[in-house]
């Protein structure tokens, strides 16, 4: 189940460190200027429709929506894996692959 109160937290915490307010972001984005301001200002679980979502993991660099669910989007460690691994060659992937299989995988 989605937690949109998690999300609409997250969000405004992104705004706030790239020092930007929810019209900014959507006009930026091509969309409404009140649908950020609507949905993150809602005191209903309302969320919002994929393709604004998608806008919202563009604008603020994020590789998931699971990016969004997380206690703190600007310190999880694993936000910043994503972005290293986002940017990585097929091959360096690969390499980091085997890496990380051979130092995590339980026997």
């Amino acid at each position: 189940m989605i937690d949109w109160e998690r999300r609409r937290r997250n969000i405004k915490i992104l705004c706030a460190a790239h020092d930007v307010n929810p019209t900014q972001v959507a006009l930026e984005m091509d969309m409404s200027p009140n649908t950020l301001t609507k949905f993150l200002n809602s005191k209903t679980p309302r969320g919002v429709n994929q393709r604004t979502l998608a806008l919202i993991l563009e604008y603020f660099n994020l590789a998931d929506e699971a990016d969004l669910d997380t206690d703190n989007p600007l310190s999880d460690p694993k936000i910043a894996l994503r972005r290293i691994i986002d940017n990585l060659s097929p091959e360096d992937a690969i390499i980091l692959n085997r890496e990380l299989q051979n130092r995590f995988t339980q026997e």
